[in-house]
């Protein structure tokens, strides 16, 4: 906030906007009550939106998007555009397809990469008469993983080949060797999403039994066939895009893999609730590791087409000795772990092993 007071709010004719990127729909929310709170606590002009789907529970209560702005969700990019209006919190929105060209400066606090890194701080790329550049505060990614996802889209970018639409035939195969779907599942939820007047509650009552059969797979089949449903949606989406398919199957697995995908829970490992809610956050601390420009090669970039993968098997579990996770964390972060500090590394290993819940989880 005291960057973009000091060094932000007056660039653009007065008018420059911020966007804070969070990880998480949990951070989006309580980083709009912090500023809300420290924007009252200094009597500054500005006011923030937030942006996120569905709906968070923290601190007994339900947090949604339109609920913390006051107004539907549709409206949200519409009233950014009110002079009033600095800052935009999201999590997982309006990080592509987003055009405001009053957006000056990004706060990024969620690490980005690929074309998610480029999508994500190329919104700050919309010309504006008054805009003589931009500025990135990240707070967690490294320069050189941003450089390299920008380096194959900075001058001009190649296919090295084709994409070939005959690998929608054999993911569609490889999926239908799991005994998750049929094709009158797939027919009988094509019937109800191209009806008009179809309600949601139906079209997800076509896919419970089919959610039931996932869950009855073996977890390396589950992984495997989560990875070939994502493979198959994104493949379609992108060659449907160039070409028009006659094949109205395709058209039909298509939308019914990527409304079965939201109902599949994430193969990632994550950290229980207990845990996240219980990180000292008095220890945390927040030191610049460097500033400037980021310089890319003026050369051809190539990517490859999009492709997919036989099979999917989950990650081997890596470990790592505590010494050389110490020294990660601090050339990486600016760090100096000792004893100094009032959370020291042996603490926090007894909080962890005397905690039933990571124990279960």
């Amino acid at each position: 906030m005291e960057h973009f007071a000091a060094s932000v709010q007056g660039d653009i004719g007065g008018k420059a906007k911020a966007m804070i990127v969070t990880r998480s729909r949990l951070h989006a929310v309580r980083y709009r009550l912090a500023i809300d709170k420290y924007i009252a606590e200094r009597g500054y002009p500005f006011r923030a939106l937030v942006a996120f789907s569905g709906s968070v529970e923290d601190g007994g209560k339900t947090y949604t998007e339109s609920s913390m702005n006051g107004f539907p969700e549709a409206q949200t990019a519409k009233t950014f555009e009110r002079a009033e209006y600095r800052f935009l919190i999201v999590a997982n929105k309006f990080q592509t397809g987003f055009d405001q060209p009053l957006l000056h400066t990004m706060y990024v606090d969620k690490k980005l990469g690929g074309v998610n890194a480029v999508q994500t701080l190329s919104r700050l790329n919309r010309t504006h008469p008054q805009k003589k550049g931009t500025t990135v505060l990240d707070f967690a990614n490294d320069s050189a993983e941003i450089k390299a996802a920008f380096e194959p889209y900075y001058e001009t970018t190649l296919l090295s080949e084709a994409t070939d639409p005959n690998l929608l035939y054999e993911v569609q195969s490889r999926l239908s060797g799991f005994p998750v779907y049929t094709e009158s599942d797939v027919n009988a939820f094509a019937n109800v999403y191209f009806d008009a007047k179809a309600t949601q509650d139906r079209l997800y009552a076509v896919l419970v039994p089919v959610v039931e059969r996932y869950h009855a797979l073996a977890p390396d089949e589950q992984h495997d066939f989560r990875g070939q449903l994502t493979d198959y949606v994104r493949l379609y989406a992108f060659l449907s895009q160039l070409l028009t398919f006659a094949d109205a199957d395709l058209e039909k697995l298509y939308v019914f893999a990527r409304h079965m995908r939201r109902l599949l829970p994430a193969d990632r490992a994550e950290l229980p609730r207990e845990v996240q809610q219980n990180i000292d956050m008095e220890s945390y601390r927040i030191q610049q590791t460097g500033s400037g420009k980021i310089a890319l090669e003026r050369r051809p970039g190539v990517l490859d087409p999009v492709s997919t993968k036989t099979g999917y098997a989950a990650d081997a579990e890596e470990l790592e000795s505590l010494s050389r996770i110490i020294a990660e964390l601090n050339d990486r972060f600016g760090l100096s772990l000792g004893a100094e500090h009032r959370v020291t590394l042996g603490q926090m290993m007894e909080k962890l092993d005397d905690d039933a819940a990571l124990d279960a989880a």
